[in-house]
């Protein structure tokens, strides 16, 4: 039992206070014009009362609207006594502890980055000969307190790095070319790169990466290019997309590694499954590769990897638990017949790849539990790397000279810890991210919930050993791309709310990747409401359990959980106490319409096709505002006006509908100017908002 769990019963907000907060908040009425739009489309009759808030030209009176809700949002939060704890624990559970992550290994020198306490985000590090010492601060590269490192690549021959540095949150920026000896840029910057990409060194004079759009009107990530050169920046020629075999709704990427025979090309999108293309490297560096598509969306395959004569892919098609397939390569390019390297299966789902100089390594997964396998030359047996605790694999990279991979283990109780590996043989790295010494008191029960259609949902609950009975309780769901939601991982954040008392949990939602290939489609689409019933049964469970208050647990998600968890909140009220959604997609029936939506269409739905869209309104929680009888349960909106992913205006346009509906709901929208998506937040930001989303939670299930 740890020694803060005596103290909060002292603070906990009164049921006549939390309601008087509520109440008096709510009662402010919505103050925001409407102008209704109705439309037909594949008959399906919709009204807009807020499309206004879509045109860029109307963003000062949208920005002025969450500002307004904001400042509403704010008094309310800051009126919260639990916030002030919150805030404080936060601070010395999360903030305040050494985080190191993202270890990348080229020859006989290491890139990590490391964050420090009182530090606003991570700095990158190098570990050589010398011993270790800071090489590049995001602060300095990007000339923003508030900047942040994404993608960064190591060149094979281990002299220099690309960096993408962004601000705010947004995650578009630019990639920075740096000599890693002296830490001075090698050329100009290269403007307009998204954030999971930077810039990959093919040989000693060439470099590619993929750029978006210079479209500051429309969406930049529609007709995103694969661009090849000089590692000076200078002499760059696109060599694929632009509606070259790459549709403009997918991103073009190259991965091209020195002296193989052939790069590989790709169109990538929000999606699993991606198309992909082989050239001879030498076409490629000469500026006019000669493609020859060898992948298409019909196989069913997420990662392909060339390495010599062959083509390594991860395909789903024949085996929803995944299987990991080599194809010979004639001497164009040309790919025969695959054979099955290795299989997966219900008690091992493939989940990623990587090909390095002596073999292929598998990363796999049993009930969300990591798993590695190494097969040597490539063709196997497969050999398990034993892994040193029960955790998720973070980010497996190849080393950039092609000898091994790294990745970060991540457990429930243990923070990340970075890892090496060469030959299938493990090797320690000595880096790891502080831990909160409480964690070691923390119990972990995996149930199931049985959804309406009988389905059995797998369901996590973690709340400190020696806890029993009712206590607010927290519900994480995502529910898209099939992504594991139940793998375990060490929660920074959660470890204030677990020292609180509270109770977090995990519903693994048909439309994640829980189960496999099937799981996924089984929540996806026009199955979507399925994955809604999932995280009503996950609530009801916890409830009956004797875990959640009996009015039900807080739900939350963000991103694509924005489809899942208002939406479940509105079908289903009487099973949740709470919600709160971030930087959601609220208005699926208008993805079109947004930046990154068109991205989106293979996993979403795609509005010029009549069922569809059909599916898509069904997802929509701003339509589903409109046909509900009651209000959905107390809710906590959040949006990061940097957000480049999810367009701001889809949640702003939910609450004030919301608010104009049900003026004395308890329903509030919390803006920051300086946040995005979530990725690459400065420290003080999140921690801030964390505070916030806390003290809500705990309010709402305390009355």
């Amino acid at each position: 039992m740890i020694a803060t769990f005596h103290v909060r019963a002292a603070v906990l907000l009164t049921a006549s206070a939390a309601a008087a907060i509520s109440t008096s908040l709510a009662a402010q009425p919505a103050s925001v014009r409407a102008d209704p739009v109705t439309e037909t489309v594949h008959g399906i009759t919709l009204t807009y009362e807020y499309r206004w808030m879509e045109d860029p030209a109307n963003a000062p009176e949208m920005l002025a609207f969450v500002e307004a809700e904001n400042a509403r949002a704010r008094a309310m939060l800051d009126a919260l006594p639990e916030r002030a704890w919150f805030e404080q624990r936060l601070a010395a559970l999360s903030s305040d502890i050494d985080r190191v992550s993202g270890y990348l290994q080229c020859g006989d020198i290491a890139l990590f980055r490391r964050v420090r306490p009182g530090e606003q985000t991570p700095r990158l590090y190098i570990r050589d000969g010398a011993g270790e010492r800071m090489l590049l601060d995001p602060a300095v590269v990007g000339g923003d307190p508030l900047a942040s490192f994404g993608a960064i690549e190591i060149a094979p021959d281990c002299r220099s790095v690309a960096v993408q540095v962004s601000s705010g949150g947004s995650e578009v920026g630019r990639v920075h070319l740096i000599d890693i000896a002296s830490g001075k840029d090698i050329g100009p910057p290269i403007e307009r790169i998204w954030g999971e990409g930077s810039a990959s060194f093919v040989g000693p004079d060439k470099v590619t990466y993929t750029q978006m759009a210079a479209n500051p009107e429309g969406d930049p990530m529609l007709g995103m290019t694969a661009v090849i050169a000089n590692r000076d920046g200078t002499g760059a020629t696109v060599v694929l997309g632009n509606g070259v075999l790459v549709a403009p709704e997918q991103a073009a990427v190259i991965l091209a590694v020195p002296d193989e025979p052939f790069a590989l090309g790709a169109a990538v999108g929000a999606r699993v499954d991606n198309e992909f293309f082989l050239a001879p490297m030498a076409s490629l560096l000469a500026g006019k590769p000669q493609w020859r598509q060898v992948v298409t969306l019909a196989d069913r395959i997420t990662i392909a990897l060339p390495r010599g004569k062959a083509l390594y892919a991860m395909s789903s098609r024949d085996n929803p638990a995944g299987t990991i397939l080599r194809y010979p390569l004639a001497d164009d390019g040309t790919p025969g017949a695959p054979e099955v390297i290795f299989a997966g299966s219900p008690e091992r789902l493939v989940r990623d790849m990587r090909v390095t100089k002596d073999g292929v390594y598998v990363h796999a997964t049993r009930d969300g539990a990591a798993q590695l396998f190494f097969l040597p030359d490539g063709r196997g047996p497969a050999q398990e790397v034993a892994l040193p605790f029960e955790g998720s694999i973070v980010t497996l990279s190849p080393d950039a000279d092609g000898r091994g991979v790294s990745f970060g283990l991540s457990g429930w109780a243990e923070a990340l810890t970075q890892f090496h590996v060469v030959g299938g043989k493990l090797e320690a790295t000595g880096l790891a991210s502080g831990v909160w010494e409480g964690a070691a008191g923390m119990a972990v029960t995996r149930m199931e919930a049985v959804s309406k259609d009988g389905t059995k949902v797998p369901l996590v609950v973690i709340r400190c050993k020696g806890d029993a009975g009712r206590t607010p309780t927290i519900i994480e769901a995502y529910g898209g791309y099939g992504f594991d939601n139940i793998s375990p991982g060490y929660d920074r954040n959660a470890m204030a709310w677990l020292d609180r008392g509270g109770a977090r949990a995990y519903c693994g939602t048909r439309g994640g990747g829980e189960r496999g290939r099937d799981w996924h489609e089984g929540g996806r689409g026009p199955n979507k409401p399925r994955a809604m019933e999932d995280l009503a049964a996950c609530a009801r469970t916890l409830t009956a359990a004797g875990i959640a208050p009996e009015g039900g647990p807080l739900i939350t998600g963000a991103s694509m959980g924005g489809t899942l968890v208002p939406t479940a909140a509105l079908t289903d009220p009487s099973a949740f106490g709470a919600q709160i959604t971030m930087v959601g997609v609220v208005n699926a029936s208008r993805i079109a319409f947004a930046e990154n939506g068109a991205n989106q269409f293979d996993e979403m739905g795609n509005p010029a096709d009549p069922q569809q869209f059909r599916d898509l309104v069904a997802m929509d929680a701003y339509q589903m505002l409109a046909s509900s009888a009651s209000p959905p349960p107390p809710s906590l909106m959040t949006i990061g006006l940097n957000d480049r992913r999810v367009a701001p205006w889809m949640t702003a346009k939910w609450v004030a509908r919301a608010r104009a509906k049900w003026p004395d709901a308890p329903i509030y929208l919390r803006g920051d100017a300086d946040s995005g998506h979530g990725i690459g937040t400065a420290e003080g930001v999140r921690r801030n908002e964390t505070a916030d989303l806390f003290a809500f939670a705990w309010t709402q299930q305390s009355r």
